[in-house]
């Protein structure tokens, strides 16, 4: 499975760093924008270029922030995970109810991507997400309530 979950983070990977590029030439050009001569103040009220620089300071942070987890992420070896070991960055969990499995990928970005493996449909979750945070640290066997699904159990982990 290793071989596979290498595989799995790299399309994480690709995709954010897909998302990278557009935000970073949005942020370019926001803040070509805010210093643009057509962005002065025509009057009191127009706040036009103060605007577009608040924009391109959040922009810029955006990126920031990106580049932190693509750094995050591609220091995630792929490696599998013992079932006594706990949910940590870069685990894949099978959550079981009685009505169906349900598998997740916790990482520290992209969350709400899917992934498929082995036939089974992976969601990635970040630990700040509220799946990601109730199964961070818990191990295969233990119980969790999910918000939409109600009583599961950690059933596998790789």
């Amino acid at each position: 499975m290793s071989d596979n979950k290498s595989d799995l983070i790299q399309q994480v990977i690709t995709s954010l760093e897909a998302d990278l590029d557009v935000l970073r030439k949005a942020a370019q050009e926001t803040h070509s924008n805010s210093t643009d001569e057509q962005s002065k103040a025509e009057g009191k009220y127009d706040t036009r270029g103060l605007e577009a620089s608040y924009l391109a300071e959040a922009q810029a942070g955006k990126v920031l922030q990106l580049e932190d987890h693509l750094r995050k992420l591609k220091q995630l070896d792929g490696n599998d995970y013992d079932d006594s070991a706990p949910i940590a960055s870069g685990s894949m969990v099978i959550l079981s109810s009685s009505d169906d499995d349900y598998g997740y990928m916790l990482l520290p970005a992209g969350g709400g991507m899917t992934l498929l493996s082995q036939g089974l449909e992976f969601t990635v979750v970040t630990p700040d997400s509220p799946i990601g945070s109730l199964i961070l640290g818990k191990h295969v066997g233990n119980t969790i309530d999910h918000p939409q699904y109600g009583n599961t159990f950690i059933s596998d982990l790789w």
